[in-house]
C-alpha cells in the first residue's frame, strides 16, 4: 500500500510538472548572497553553521509539516538531537486564531483605514507580542493581498486596501512591529490571490507590468524592511500554481525583490514535490498531500528525491537554510530560551489531551496552560485603530457628534448592531457556520479571525453612553417595519440610529453589494417618520447605498470596516464626540455596482480562467473612476471630520534628480556550496526505536531501494542548478535596487485646523505620471500620506518623501524599473478627488 501511494504521489507530481503559460525561472536563488543586506549577514552565519551540522533528515524535517499533528496550525518536526523543539506557525493578521487570553485587533482593512503609520506599527508590535508570549514562532500575517481587486472578495477585510502603495506601507509597519516583538511575520498571499471561487484552482491571467505595479509592489515594501516569511498562494498564475511558480518565487520574489527569508505554501497548496522546490517553495504546510493525509509531497518524498540525485543537497541546503535565516533575524532562539515551547493547543480548549489528538494516541499531556497574553497596551491599541478606522460620510446640519442635552430619546434599530443569537465569536469559531452569522460583527471568517475575548456590540455601547446621558433609550431589530415596536420609538424619537452590515470571510466571496437583514427597507421606513437618521455601516468592503444615501432625512452615516473587540466602543465615542473621525475609505463606493471589477465564474469547471486582472490592468479601484471620468459616491481616501481643515504652502524640494535607468545593482556574493553531498540511504531509514503513529508525516524512508534511481525527472528545458553570478537590475537587496529607495523629492505643505475642536488629518500625495504610449499610466496614484493631530487654530507641516519607485514604472522589454522623462504632476489634498494643491515636477 506504501509503494502504491508513493508511486500515485509521483504520477500526481509527473502531470502537475509546469505546462503552463507563467516563464520558467532557475535555478531558485540562494539566500544570503546579498552585499547590501547587512541586518542579514550575522542571521545568515548563524543560520549557516546550524545547517552545515544537520543531518539530510533534520533538514527535511525544518522544511516540511507533520500533518495535523501539533498544537499549532503548522508545525515543523523536532530536532531532538539540537534542542530543538518544532516551530509553531499560527493564524491569524489580526490576532491568535483558536486560542485563549488573547486580543481581537480590528482587521487588517481597518487598520489601513486610519492612515496612521505610527498606529499600525504599534498595532503590529501588540500583535506580535501576544504570537511571541503565546509560543508561536511565525505568525501568519500580515495579508497585503488580496490587494483589492474584487470589492466582492470574501478576504479583502483582511488586507490592507485597494492600493498597492496603502498596502506597502501599512504592512510594512505592521511587519517592522511584529518581528520588533520577537516573531516571524508571514506576508501573504502571494500573489493576485483575488477571490474565494474557485480558488483552489482558478488562473489569474495578468501583464507583467501589472504584476509589478500593482500586485507586487506592496511585497517589496514588506521584503525591504526584512520580513521573514512570504506565503505563496492557492490560484494559480497565468496558468502556473503559485507554490510551484517559478517565475513568480524564484524571478520576482528572490531575485528582483531580494527576498532573503523562506517561502511557505498556503495550507494544502502544494501540487508537486521536486518541481516545486526547484520552483522555490521552501516549506510545505501543513504537509499533507491534498487528500491523501498520511502522505506528503514534501516529507520522506523530498528525502528520496536527495538521496537518487533529483534534488540537489544544495537547495534542500538553502531552504533550511533560509528558514533559520529568519528565526536568528528575530532572536527566536534567545526568545525560545526564555519563553519555552508554545503553550496552547489549536486543538482543544482543554487543559490535558493525548500527545497525538487526531489518533487519541501517546499520553495524556498538558496542551493548554491558558496564559494571559493581553497587556493595557494592546487594549489601548486595539481601541485606538478601531476609533480612528470610522469613517464619517455624510453628516447634514451638525447632525454628529450627538449632544445628550438636546438628543434625549433616542432609538436603535437593525440586527447589524446587537449581540448575535450564537454567541461574539459566531463565524470566525470552529462548529459555527457563516450564515449563523445573525448580529454584529467584529471581523469576518476563517483563518484570518482571531478568539474574541468579548466584543462590545455598537447597541451596548450606545446604549449605556445613552443611560449616562440619561436619555430615553428604544430599541427593536426593525425587521417589521409596520409593528408598533418599530413605527412608534422611529416616529418619536429625536434622533434613529439604524445599523447596518455586509459580512465575509475565507471561501466565500460575497454574494452582492446588498446590506444584510434587509435594512435598506428599514432605512426608507424611518426616513418617512422621522427626519433625523444616523445610519451606521460596518463591512468588509464596499456596499451599495443608493437606495438611501440622498435622502435628506438620512442625516448621517458612518462607515466602518470590522472593528475588533471594541468596534461598538469606538463607534459609539465617535457618535458622541469622544472621538472625532478620522478614518478614511482604503477603496471606493461606487454609485452603481456595475463599475466595481466582478468575481470570475468561468464556466471551466476543471480549468477556470481569471482575465479580469489582465482586463483591469493597472486601473485598479480609483484609478478606474479616475481614467473613466466616472464619479463615486464616495472616493478612495474620503473621509470627514467634526473639525474643519486647509492646505496650503505646498513646497518641493530636489533631493536627487533620478536617472531614467537603474544603475547597476550590488553583486551577489559568491554560490555557497554544501560541505559534504554525500548521504547514506541508510541513514534515512525509519527509526526501529520510533513508533509509528498513522497519519504523522516522517521525513524517513522504508527501504534503501526507495532511494534508487528510476529513470529521469522530467525537468523543462529551462531547469538549470547553476546559480546566477549577479541578480537582475531590479534586484541586488532586500526590497529590490538600493536606487528605488532613494529619496528624490520631498514634499510640504501646511494643515490649519479651522474648527472648534481637536482633530487627526490625513494629508494624501498622489502623482501623475508624463503622458506616454508606451507606458500609458491611470490619471494619478497615491505616493504618500501624513496624519497629524491639530488643536483648534493650530498649524503644522506635513511632509512627503518621494522614492525614485514612487516615480518608476516597469518596463517588462528590459526587465526592470525606468523614470521617464517628462512632467510629473504632484496632487496633495484630503482624498484622492479632493487635491487643493498643485505643482509640477520636470525630469
Amino acid at each position: 500500500m506504501m509503494l502504491f501511494n508513493l508511486l500515485l504521489l509521483l504520477f500526481i507530481g509527473l502531470v502537475n510538472a509546469d505546462f503552463s503559460f507563467s516563464p520558467r525561472v532557475y535555478p531558485s536563488p540562494q539566500g544570503g548572497r546579498s552585499t547590501a543586506d547587512a541586518d542579514w549577514e550575522e542571521a545568515y552565519e548563524k543560520a549557516r553553521a546550524f545547517v552545515s551540522d544537520l543531518s539530510l533528515i533534520e533538514k527535511v524535517n525544518l522544511t516540511s509539516g507533520i500533518g495535523g499533528f501539533g498544537v499549532c496550525v503548522g508545525n515543523t518536526r523536532d530536532l531532538p538531537n539540537r534542542n530543538m523543539w518544532g516551530l509553531c506557525l499560527q493564524d491569524g493578521p489580526l490576532g491568535i486564531r483558536t486560542t485563549d487570553y488573547n486580543t481581537a485587533f480590528p482587521a487588517g482593512i481597518s487598520a489601513a483605514a486610519t492612515f496612521n503609520r505610527d498606529l499600525i506599527y504599534d498595532r503590529g508590535m501588540a500583535i506580535g507580542r501576544e504570537f511571541r508570549d503565546k509560543g508561536v514562532d511565525i505568525a501568519l500575517g500580515p495579508a497585503i493581498g488580496p490587494i483589492g481587486l474584487k470589492a466582492l472578495g470574501g478576504r479583502i477585510w483582511e488586507a490592507m486596501g485597494a492600493d498597492p502603495y496603502l498596502q506597502g506601507i501599512a504592512g510594512a509597519e505592521t511587519v517592522k512591529g511584529m518581528q520588533d516583538a520577537g516573531v516571524i511575520a508571514n506576508a501573504k498571499h502571494f500573489l493576485v490571490n483575488e477571490q474565494e471561487t474557485d480558488r483552489l484552482k482558478v488562473s489569474s491571467n495578468v501583464g507583467d507590468r501589472a504584476l509589478h505595479e500593482i500586485y507586487a509592489w506592496p511585497f517589496a515594501d514588506l521584503v525591504h524592511v526584512g520580513v521573514g516569511s512570504v506565503m505563496c498562494s492557492y490560484n494559480k498564475l497565468n496558468e502556473s500554481f503559485g507554490c510551484e511558480n517559478s517565475y513568480m518565487m524564484n524571478q520576482i520574489l528572490k531575485d528582483e525583490l531580494g527576498f532573503q527569508g523562506f517561502v511557505v505554501s498556503d495550507w494544502g497548496a502544494t501540487h508537486s514535490g521536486v518541481n516545486a522546490i526547484t520552483s522555490g517553495l521552501d516549506m510545505d504546510m501543513p504537509g499533507t498531500a491534498g487528500m491523501l493525509q498520511s502522505q506528503s509531497y514534501f516529507g520522506a518524498n523530498t528525502t528520496i528525491s536527495v538521496l537518487n540525485g533529483t534534488l540537489p543537497m544544495e537547495r534542500l541546503d538553502d531552504m533550511a537554510t533560509r528558514i533559520m535565516a529568519a528565526f536568528y533575524k528575530v532572536n527566536l532562539d534567545q526568545i525560545r530560551e526564555q519563553r519555552g515551547p508554545p503553550n496552547f493547543s489549536q486543538q482543544t480548549q482543554n487543559d490535558t489531551d493525548y500527545l497525538y489528538p487526531p489518533v487519541e494516541m501517546g499520553p495524556m499531556v498538558t496542551v493548554n496552560q491558558h496564559v494571559d497574553v493581553r497587556t493595557d497596551e494592546a487594549y489601548r491599541v486595539a481601541y485606538e485603530t478601531a476609533a480612528e478606522a470610522v469613517v464619517l460620510l455624510k453628516n447634514r446640519n451638525n447632525t454628529l457628534p450627538l449632544d445628550g442635552k438636546k438628543v434625549k430619546k433616542l432609538a436603535m434599530f437593525g440586527k447589524a448592531g446587537f449581540p448575535n443569537d450564537f454567541g461574539p465569536g459566531c463565524g470566525s469559531v470552529a462548529g459555527c457556520q457563516p450564515e449563523q452569522q445573525r448580529g454584529a460583527s467584529a471581523m469576518g471568517f476563517g483563518s484570518g479571525a482571531a478568539t474574541l475575548p468579548y466584543f462590545i456590540t455598537p447597541f451596548e455601547a450606545l446604549n449605556e453612553r445613552a443611560r449616562r446621558e440619561k436619555t430615553m433609550v428604544d430599541y427593536s431589530l426593525g425587521l417589521n417595519t409596520s409593528d408598533p415596536s418599530f413605527s412608534v420609538p422611529a416616529q418619536i424619537s429625536h434622533a434613529n440610529v439604524i445599523f447596518a452590515m455586509s459580512y465575509a470571510g475565507e471561501g466565500e466571496d460575497r454574494e452582492n453589494y446588498t446590506l444584510w437583514y434587509d435594512v435598506d427597507k428599514t432605512i426608507e421606513a424611518a426616513c418617512k417618520l422621522n427626519k433625523n437618521n444616523i445610519v451606521v455601516v460596518t463591512s468588509p468592503g464596499p456596499v451599495d447605498m443608493e437606495k438611501w444615501i440622498d435622502n435628506p432625512n438620512v442625516t448621517a452615516v458612518l462607515f466602518t470596516t470590522p472593528g475588533g473587540q471594541d468596534a461598538g466602543q469606538a463607534l459609539a465615542d465617535v457618535i458622541y464626540g469622544d472621538q472625532n473621525p478620522s478614518g478614511r475609505l482604503p477603496f471606493t463606493i461606487a454609485k452603481d455596482t456595475k463599475d466595481y471589477v466582478p468575481l470570475s465564474t468561468s464556466k471551466n469547471s476543471t480549468s477556470p480562467q481569471d482575465d479580469e486582472p489582465e482586463k483591469v490592468d493597472l486601473l485598479l479601484d480609483y484609478r478606474y473612476f479616475d481614467q473613466k471620468n466616472i464619479t463615486p459616491r464616495y472616493e478612495f481616501g474620503f473621509g470627514l471630520s467634526y473639525s474643519n481643515f486647509s492646505l496650503s504652502n505646498l513646497h518641493i524640494v530636489t533631493l536627487e534628480n533620478p536617472s531614467e535607468h537603474l544603475p547597476d545593482p550590488p553583486q551577489w556574493k559568491e554560490p555557497y556550496h554544501s560541505n559534504d553531498t554525500s548521504v547514506s540511504a541508510t541513514d534515512a531509514l525509519f527509526p526501529s526505536n520510533i513508533k509509528r503513529i498513522p497519519g504523522f508525516l516522517y521525513p524517513y524512508i522504508n527501504s534503501t531501494s526507495q532511494a534508487d534511481k528510476k529513470g529521469s525527472y522530467p525537468f523543462p528545458p529551462e531547469y538549470s542548478t547553476k546559480q546566477k553570478s549577479k541578480p537582475s537590475p531590479a534586484g541586488g537587496a532586500s526590497g529590490g535596487n538600493p536606487a528605488l529607495w532613494k529619496v528624490a523629492y520631498n514634499v510640504n505643505a501646511t494643515v490649519t485646523n479651522n474648527g472648534d475642536r481637536a482633530g487627526k488629518y490625513v494629508a494624501q500625495l498622489y502623482i501623475g505620471y508624463p503622458a506616454s504610449d508606451k507606458f500609458p499610466s491611470p490619471p494619478k496614484q497615491l505616493r504618500g500620506f501624513d496624519k497629524v493631530e491639530l488643536e483648534p487654530n493650530q498649524s503644522t507641516e506635513v511632509s512627503f518623501n518621494i522614492l525614485t519607485r514612487d516615480l518608476s514604472v516597469w518596463d517588462s522589454v528590459t526587465s526592470s524599473w525606468i523614470v521617464q522623462r517628462g512632467d510629473y504632476h504632484i496632487y496633495v489634498g484630503s482624498s484622492s478627488r479632493n487635491l487643493e494643491l498643485h505643482s509640477t515636477i520636470r525630469i
